[in-house]
């Protein structure tokens, strides 16, 4: 009984370095991990419940050693994991958002984020730059859809005299701060360096 219990304890010990591995990786490439598919398909082979049962220990006391570095962050399609020693916590929620497609909620928390941080403007260029990636057409559209949304009514843009745009969250600081801002990113740093 006592080496069937060894031998189980084992098999979940390799389980959890191979997938604390594995999230480790995907984490190292920036990028977080999402549970539904990674239950769908586990990774090298694992078995989905042994997979289940770590994952459900993420956070919590009864964690698997292996896993102590793993951390997850919710998005409004999945939970996602990521290693907490190689991403941040902000970075991780910030990729599970691009992850759940949620180009809105994207831009308004790195705009909050910028705006209360630095405080700056998040450039349009920015966005458009990795790992966001966005169109131009995609972050006009934002803008446009987020002045009729309630939950974004603290998001505008503001732009520099040489058209080059940016968010920024009235939360954090004023219209015209934002726009002397952009203004300085935008063409007096660049044309005074």
């Amino acid at each position: 009984m006592s080496n069937e219990h060894e031998a189980t304890d084992n098999a979940l010990d390799e389980t959890a370095q191979r997938l604390a591995r594995y999230l480790y990786d995907r984490t190292a490439a920036s990028k977080v991990t999402a549970r539904k598919p990674l239950l769908l398909s586990p990774p090298d082979g694992l078995d989905k419940e042994p997979v289940r049962a770590l994952l459900d220990g993420v956070g919590t006391e009864e964690a698997h050693a292996s896993m102590s570095r793993i951390a997850e962050t919710e998005g409004k399609k999945d939970t996602y994991y990521y290693d907490a020693d190689i991403m941040t916590k902000h970075y991780a929620e910030i990729d599970a958002l691009l992850e759940d497609k949620d180009m809105l909620r994207t831009i308004a928390t790195v705009t909050r984020s910028d705006s209360k941080l630095y405080p700056r403007p998040t450039q349009f260029s920015k966005l458009m730059d990795v790992p966001f990636r966005f169109s131009t057409d995609e972050i006009l559209g934002v803008a446009a859809r987020m002045t009729a949304e309630e939950e974004y009514q603290d998001i505008g843009v503001v732009t520099a005299s040489n058209g080059k745009s940016g968010f920024f969250s009235e939360r954090f600081m004023s219209r015209k701060y934002a726009q002397s801002l952009i203004q300085q990113i935008e063409v007096d740093d660049p044309e005074n360096p």
